[in-house]
């Protein structure tokens, strides 16, 4: 736990069994809170999830299991359920992801738990919301990027649509389900006796909220967005000597400067090509002259003579690259858990007084299940010991 952290002192039980429900309590560690991992007798789904590791380990799992106690707690045991229903009791916040029929029909819903612990603040992060038409129905990332619609403008026109690179909805719900959690948090002290309430967070709304833009815009233009014909310096990163290149050309002087440093000077001088519409629409007359000169270039010789004027622009890093980035090294970006372990990216967001701090590696399934059962539980050793007997905990 980190007891400096702005959110020291909340209880948080992790019920999930979603990427987005690990990442959501994830963010909540890394602030202060004390987070209580409840696993079923097979792990957290993630700890299955590739790539692994030499030892066999999920390095996703090891990513948004991070700073966390696990307990493995059968709740499908009627002992189980009492002991977690005992743990809700005494927390602040629950995090879940089961669809709302199962919820309801072991008594873990809202509605249920709120009459034993009334400031809970339940988060349930399900791939399509606790109500409606598709409520019940299972999902992933997948089919979230296919229903969000952002399957349908990723990738290129002769080809099939794609969905966003790795996990991106399930990061951006927990991202939500996180800053949704917080601002319950502070309305129930800021409004005391409030009590706690009820979090609804569909993966496939928050992905087709960060949509809206393409939306939107196909609204106004009457059409669906189509996804880009090809890709060229106009619409994405294009090939240099050493990898490739992103060039943002969205002011006159940006564009002019550009020009200059790639040697065509009569594209830099020219007004007419100050105007974004113009070089939209005439686009098949530089880009080729364009490229080919970009083609020379190492692309941080590129970046750090574009930065120096001013354009924006970026080099695209491989893997290997980014984790050697010197700026992101110099603002420790990286740091690996007080307990040892790998280094990890993140956090996304610096607090001067109250930072995030990597507290504890993560997990193994079950590593703290008497512990837990006792802190959060606040069940008697015996207790305990009978449930780990009959092996409704492990």
């Amino acid at each position: 736990m980190n007891k400096s952290g702005a959110l020291n002192g909340i209880r948080v039980i992790d019920l999930s069994t979603s990427v987005s429900g690990a990442w959501c309590a994830r963010m909540l560690a890394d602030f202060g809170a004390d987070v209580a991992l409840f696993e079923g007798p097979d792990g957290h789904p993630a700890r299955h999830l590739a790539p692994f590791d030499d030892a066999g380990v999920s390095v996703i799992a090891e990513y948004v299991l991070t700073n966390r106690r696990s307990a493995i707690v059968d709740i499908e045991q009627p002992s189980g359920l009492d002991a977690m229903r005992l743990a809700a009791g005494r927390a602040d916040v629950l995090v879940c992801s089961m669809l709302p029929g199962d919820m309801k029909s072991l008594g873990l819903d809202f509605t249920s738990l709120r009459g034993a612990n009334p400031k809970l603040i339940v988060c349930s992060i399900t791939p399509h919301g606790s109500t409606g038409a598709r409520s019940e129905h299972p999902g992933n990332d997948l089919t979230t990027a296919a229903l969000s619609g952002w399957a349908s403008i990723n990738g290129l026109a002769d080809r099939p649509p794609l969905k966003p690179g790795g996990l991106q909805a399930s990061y951006c719900a927990g991202t939500m389900a996180y800053g949704s959690i917080v601002s319950a948090l502070l309305a129930r002290r800021k409004q005391d006796p409030m009590p706690g309430q009820f979090i609804d967070i569909s993966e496939l709304e928050v992905m087709a909220s960060t949509f809206a833009p393409a939306l939107l815009n196909s609204q106004y233009q009457g059409e669906p967005q189509a996804r880009k014909a090809k890709i060229d310096m106009s619409t994405g990163p294009v090939p240099v000597r050493d990898g490739h290149f992103a060039l943002t050309i969205s002011r006159p002087h940006f564009w002019r400067d550009a020009m200059n440093v790639l040697g065509l000077d009569d594209l830099a001088e020219d007004p007419r090509w100050a105007t974004s519409w113009y070089r939209r629409e005439h686009a098949d007359e530089y880009v080729d002259r364009a490229q080919a000169k970009l083609a020379d270039w190492n692309k941080m010789d590129l970046f750090d003579t574009l930065a120096a004027l001013r354009v924006i622009a970026g080099p695209v890093l491989e893997t290997n690259e980014l984790a050697d980035n010197v700026h992101l090294r110099a603002r420790n970006f990286f740091r690996s858990p007080d307990t040892g372990g790998p280094e990890y990216p993140g956090p996304a967001f610096k607090m001067g007084e109250t930072p995030a701090q990597l507290v504890r590696r993560a997990p193994r399934p079950g590593e703290h299940s008497g512990r837990v059962l006792r802190e959060f539980a606040g069940l008697e050793d015996s207790v305990i010991d009978a449930l780990l007997a009959s092996g409704a905990a492990r």
